[in-house]
């Protein structure tokens, strides 16, 4: 014969089937809640990089006001020009080298021409979507991510420049902020993410015409799209519709990508970089 508390103690008890049904329910749950939790921390990925290339393009801006419309120097393997330094320093790599973090090459006036319109706020030179890429060497190093993930139009800014890119005559160079008139500053972009296996020194070659090849990749992180500051001070989001959008990270330094000349990618591009 049972007590009353016997039968209390089997009339509280869960039963396997409903165990199992309570297990199901959480992760249907977890399945429906997942994905929204994604998109939104995407969007705010999204955000941030949208932010970042906002300031970056005010200080680059600030920096011509304040030197007679003269834009920032933007030398092929940001090395100084003159005993000037270029906007940023150094060249980014796979390696486990001091480069890879050293944010002075940033906001050091001795290295970069924008920290001190930037308030020494580093960050914004990294998005999170594309500077948390890391080598397994840096991986090991504990290393959270590299300090830089943003290059500029090479087109702009004075400097020596890389002679190989094949655009010749057709190639243009902005010296000057009132050197940017076709296309208008709203549609010329300065900054870009650039996808991790091309990001080396802060200079991106683009050219201002179709054509078969991109020294460089831009990056496409953000779910096949790119985080673009313009010269008129504005910034974006860019969706890649062709080749660019799918490039995955190989960890293995890649340049001189073949496309074709009618890529809507390569098109873009071509039409915000400026011509005489």
């Amino acid at each position: 014969m049972c007590n009353s508390n016997d039968k209390r103690n089997r009339v509280s008890g869960f039963t396997l089937i409903e165990l199992l049904v309570v297990i199901a329910i959480i992760a249907i749950l977890a399945a429906l809640l997942l994905p929204a939790l994604n998109q939104a921390k995407i969007k705010a990925t999204t955000v941030r990089c949208m932010n970042n290339s906002k300031q970056l393009v005010l200080a680059w801006l600030m920096y011509a006001q304040d030197n007679n419309d003269q834009l920032a120097i933007n030398c092929d393997s940001s090395v100084p020009t003159n005993g000037t330094p270029s906007w940023i320093s150094g060249r980014m790599d796979w390696t486990v080298g001091a480069v890879n973090t050293n944010t002075d090459n940033l906001v050091n006036d001795t290295y970069s021409l924008l920290g001190g319109y930037l308030g020494r706020n580093y960050q914004v030179f990294a998005c999170p979507a594309v500077a948390n890429y890391l080598s397994a060497a840096q991986s090991k190093k504990s290393w959270n991510n590299r300090c830089r993930s943003v290059s500029m139009d090479a087109a702009l800014g004075d400097g020596t420049k890389y002679s190989g890119t094949g655009y010749g005559a057709y190639w243009y160079l902005a010296r000057r902020l009132s050197d940017i008139h076709v296309p208008g500053p709203s549609d010329v972009y300065v900054f870009l993410d650039e996808h991790p296996d091309s990001l080396d020194d802060g200079i991106f070659y683009t050219p201002n015409r179709p054509w078969g090849s991109l020294i460089e990749l831009p990056g496409c992180q953000h779910a096949g799209a790119c985080g673009v500051g313009f010269a008129d001070g504005h910034a974006e989001i860019h969706k890649w519709q062709g080749k660019f959008a799918h490039q995955p990270v190989t960890y293995i330094y890649t340049i001189n990508i073949a496309v074709t000349m009618n890529d809507p990618d390569m098109l873009w591009l071509a039409s915000r970089t400026p011509v005489k």
